[in-house]
């Protein structure tokens, strides 16, 4: 439950991070006067949006990399890496009961019968 609430949290600070990132205003007037760069600039002054937006940003970027680092230390419920010592083909030891596969008898390929693989050309 705390896992995936801490996801929840950590992909809305992504979303929030990238359209914090996108409406800053660039030197070369990129996306951040496409799409509304300038209406923020009116309402808080000249210098006053881009101080606002960088101080929005440094606080989300911290917040993603504490996100990160949590949810990377937390138990993920839906893992299913198996620590365990044990190499693989020692963990079945309750299947004791089981019948073994019967010996095949091989041949070696000097001793082999040619076997006629018949063509469909009986009478012609």
């Amino acid at each position: 439950m705390l896992y995936g609430i801490a996801i929840f949290i950590f992909v809305l600070v992504c979303f929030m991070l990238m359209g914090i990132i996108l409406l800053q205003s660039s030197k070369t007037g990129g996306m951040g006067t496409a799409m509304g760069g300038q209406a923020i600039n009116t309402a808080f002054g000249g210098h006053g949006a881009d101080k606002l937006l960088v101080k929005i940003t440094s606080g989300l970027a911290v917040a993603f990399m504490v996100l990160a680092i949590t949810i990377g230390m937390m138990d993920n419920p839906a893992s299913r890496i198996d620590f365990s010592n044990k190499p693989t083909l020692s963990r079945n030891e309750g299947a004791e009961n089981t019948v073994p596969a019967p010996a095949v008898d091989l041949q070696p390929v000097e001793k082999a019968v040619p076997v006629e693989i018949p063509t469909g050309n009986d009478g012609e």
